[in-house]
């Protein structure tokens, strides 16, 4: 039996009992019906029924396939508001570099014709400026790259990064890279052990004709919108869904134009890719989200839109803007992060389950706190202070942002709530918190928040684990305007492709679904679920056994997978055919420990 399934609103059915087995080898499947990415969803079937208690139960090590993970995953199983466990400067006491920091973009997997970047994150004590240390990186005996680093990404690492800056043409076959950090053994104090400068590792470019069928002859395409250029990648997603996303993006740059006061001085540039990177969007001078059929970075499409649109607007307005305030009037403007939600009964709900950070401690130390905590708190001030004293005075606030030479970011805000508001900043703390506690909560608004926070560290643990390079505090964040000047497109669509990456995603999938929908109980047992891979690098759970299992028979018909809607006996894949953007449904189901077309 076929369903109709759209590409943004598939409905998550519940999960049932799953037995553990072997994966199936069907060679012929079904029909495929095609789907629409617009069409609205039209099962009505809801989770009521719960899993049996043997569904969660690890199945015997035999029955389990090993996962291939690229660096061990940092499980977070409950939410905290810890800052993220990275390395600073202060805790660094010898300038090394190690294998595990150097990244080759595109990713995961380099082809003959790719213009590589290189990217590496080095261990550099406070005393030493980043800007002295040397690097030199040779592919064979040839040297690429001779310059210095130079950055501090978002968890405060130093960092090098070369953009674009080797070309593998002509270079299929393996090759000798090396990196090494101060070549001319310079730097002294600070580099005790200056033999942990120099790393070696194999370099393999593969054939041209293996390239990815979706990346070969994709160009970049530009359409305009009513407000900005709409830039995609032929053969993807958002290539064949055009004429929505045009319109999407005009009403999120609208509803930004309206809650800021503002109007852009120029036409707004949004490229969609279809790689994730970060939580899916990010913003630079130009806007650049994720459009994927695959978006394991969860739904919220149009959020993520009015967002971002919102950080190229306000540039109008605060020059000298804080990650803590350009991130709450971001979510402020949108209505909420990922969804439309009361900011009030949120915020609310964060102060009523202890993970509440106080606010200078978050002002001053912003991306590193637990991503949709601090979000939610910049957001919630921002609509406290706008509804409290109207959104004039605070944009004047905004805009008047500059810190004095030495002061603190939080000491600057505070001095000038001050001269706005006539309140420090420990005033208006105390004086939001009286208005939270005022506010009505339920238990349903709790175990939303909390939800949403595991679903993230849960997300970001699998990026840690199997898609490094997307996770947001020390992804590269490419600028596509020069990628689209130089013609190149992998960079924006390359992505983990093998079956224990899109067997997690497609769960995340599921469990953002189930959350959307408030099945908190289902979206906890896919959690788990993931967890339990992550932690032990094994599918041994049944439940992991199944859509692992899907994946590689929709592999084995010639698919790529891209959502799963799992049922007792019964899955329906949303697949792509090799190579095409176009959607098809094929349903599954169980036929002893096999999953088998249906006819």
């Amino acid at each position: 039996m076929f369903t109709l399934l759209s590409r943004r609103s598939l409905t998550l059915v519940l999960l049932a009992l799953l037995l553990s087995g072997c994966r199936s080898d069907a060679d012929t499947g079904p029909s495929p019906v095609a789907v629409s990415p617009l069409a609205p969803a039209t099962s009505t079937d809801s989770p009521t029924v719960p899993l049996p208690d043997t569904a969660t139960a690890p199945a015997s090590p035999s029955a389990a396939p090993t996962a291939t993970r690229t660096q061990a995953p940092m499980v977070m199983a409950t939410p905290t508001a810890a800052p993220a466990d990275t390395a600073t400067p202060d805790l660094i006491t010898d300038l090394a570099l190690a294998a595990d920091g150097i990244f080759l973009y595109p990713v995961p997997e380099l082809f003959e014709g790719d213009v590589v970047t290189f990217q590496i994150i080095a261990d550099v004590p406070a005393l030493i400026n980043p800007n002295d240390v040397g690097v030199h990186i040779y592919v064979d005996e040839t040297r690429v790259v001779d310059d210095t680093l130079r950055f501090r990404n978002l968890a405060g690492q130093t960092i090098g990064l070369y953009e674009w800056i080797w070309d593998s043409a002509g270079q299929a076959g393996e090759h000798r890279l090396e990196v090494r950090i101060d070549p001319a053994d310079r730097i002294q104090e600070g580099d005790a052990d200056p033999d942990n400068n120099d790393v070696v590792l194999p370099l393999v470019v593969n054939p041209a004709a293996t390239r990815p069928l979706a990346e070969r002859d994709a160009v970049w395409s530009t359409t305009a919108g009513e407000y900005a250029d709409i830039h995609v990648v032929t053969n993807t997603a958002a290539h064949r869904d055009l004429p929505f996303l045009t319109a999407t993006t005009d009403a999120a740059i609208q509803q930004a134009m309206s809650r800021l006061d503002e109007t852009p001085l120029e036409r707004l540039q949004v490229y969609f890719i279809e790689r994730v990177i970060g939580q899916g969007g990010y913003a630079g001078g130009v806007m650049v989200v994720t459009y994927s059929d695959r978006d394991y970075a969860g739904d919220g499409l149009y959020e993520v839109l009015v967002h971002e649109a919102v950080h190229l607007l306000d540039r109008q307005i605060a020059p000298n803007r804080i990650p803590f305030l350009t991130e709450g009037v971001a979510v402020w403007a949108t209505g909420g992060h990922y969804k439309q939600e009361d900011l009030l009964t949120r915020s609310a709900a964060l102060l009523a389950s202890d993970l509440y950070v106080p606010l200078p401690q978050l002002i001053d130390d912003f991306y590193p706190v637990q991503h949709e905590i601090g979000y939610l708190e910049a957001g919630g001030l921002v609509h406290y202070l706008v509804e409290q004293y109207g959104y004039p005075r605070f944009k004047q606030f905004y805009a008047d942002y500059d810190a004095l030479p030495g002061e603190a970011q939080s000491e600057a805000v505070s001095r000038l709530l001050l001269r706005h508001y006539g309140l420090s900043l420990a005033e208006i703390e105390t004086a939001w918190h009286a208005a939270l506690r005022q506010a009505t909560t339920t238990e349903r608004d709790v175990v939303d928040l909390l939800t949403t926070v595991r679903y993230y560290n849960v997300m970001r643990d699998y990026q840690q684990a199997y898609d490094p390079t997307a996770y947001f505090l020390q992804a590269w964040l490419p600028f596509p305007v020069a990628a689209q000047e130089r013609g190149l497109v992998a960079d924006f669509l390359r992505r983990p492709d093998d079956v224990e990456s899109i067997a997690l995603e497609t769960m995340l999938l599921a469990a953002d679904g189930a959350l959307r929908l408030g099945a908190y109980d289902e979206c906890a047992l896919l959690l788990d679920s993931v967890d339990r891979v992550l932690e032990t690098g094994r599918f041994a759970d049944p439940l992991a056994q199944a859509y692992r299992q899907l994946v590689d028979a929709g592999a084995r018909l010639g698919y790529d997978v891209q959502r799963i809607d799992l049922r007792s006996r019964e899955a329906q894949l949303v697949v792509r055919p090799l190579g095409s953007n176009e959607l098809l449904q094929l349903t599954f189901v169980r036929s002893g420990a096999r999953w088998v077309p249906s006819i």
